[in-house]
């Protein structure tokens, strides 16, 4: 192989690099700013969690999933047909997700002892 063909490959290769250093740099830019505007594209825009609701948490871990309840640290549980459910991230989940060992934080549906109206999942990460 001649020198000249070495030196055009190590210089292309050099170039590549900073193609890719550049577009790494802009996507880090935009990310960044992103995080700093408060835009999350996979993320939907939810309303506050009322503070009525957030004092109200109990904290447990599901222990047995039914078809309309949970148990939640063995202690049964309905499940209100209008139940807002949420991960430690703040998206919205479907109630299928819940299964058992998941630690959850919980509200009891105003005036009924047992009945779930709001719930955060802590999913794995």
């Amino acid at each position: 192989m001649k020198v000249s063909s070495l030196r055009h490959a190590h210089s292309h290769g050099k170039r590549v690099g900073e193609r890719l250093s550049a577009t790494l740099g802009v996507s880090v830019l935009v990310a960044a700013l992103n995080m700093i505007c408060g835009y999350t594209p996979s993320a939907q825009a939810l309303d506050p969690i009322p503070a009525h609701i957030m004092s109200g948490l109990q904290a447990g871990v599901v222990t047995s999933v039914e078809s309309r309840s949970l148990f939640i640290n063995g202690k049964e549980y309905a499940v209100d047909s209008e139940i807002e459910i949420r991960d430690q991230e703040d998206n919205v989940l479907q109630p299928e997700v819940i299964n058992r060992d998941h630690e959850v934080k919980f509200h009891l549906k105003k005036g009924e002892s047992n009945k779930i109206d709001f719930m955060i999942v802590y999913m794995p990460q």
